[in-house]
């Protein structure tokens, strides 16, 4: 879960490498507000390509049905744990 913070356009101005270093190194998400009142958000592009890839994964009803059903599946003791398996470096190099 990412940290949600919020600053004026002249603090960010003033602090903008370290705002864009917990941006990205802490998933902080930053809320820029606006005299206007319509703000802007920071984010970085690792929270964006998750929020694109959850928003590609509900898409469609049949995604969200197979995703809701895995998820009741799971919570009602449903799967299997499973240990990862590194490949070994011979089989790595013929791939």
């Amino acid at each position: 879960m990412s940290l949600i913070t919020a600053t004026t356009p002249t603090n960010l101005r003033k602090n903008l490498f370290n705002v864009l270093e917990d941006v990205t190194e802490a998933n902080t998400e930053v809320i820029i507000t606006l005299k206007s009142g319509k703000n802007a958000v920071l984010i970085s592009e690792d929270e964006l390509n998750s929020y694109r890839e959850m928003a590609h994964l509900m898409s469609t009803k049949a995604n969200r049905d197979r995703l809701n059903e895995s998820i009741t599946q799971l919570e009602n003791g449903g799967g299997t744990v499973r240990e990862l398996i590194e490949e070994d470096a011979d089989v790595k190099s013929m791939v």
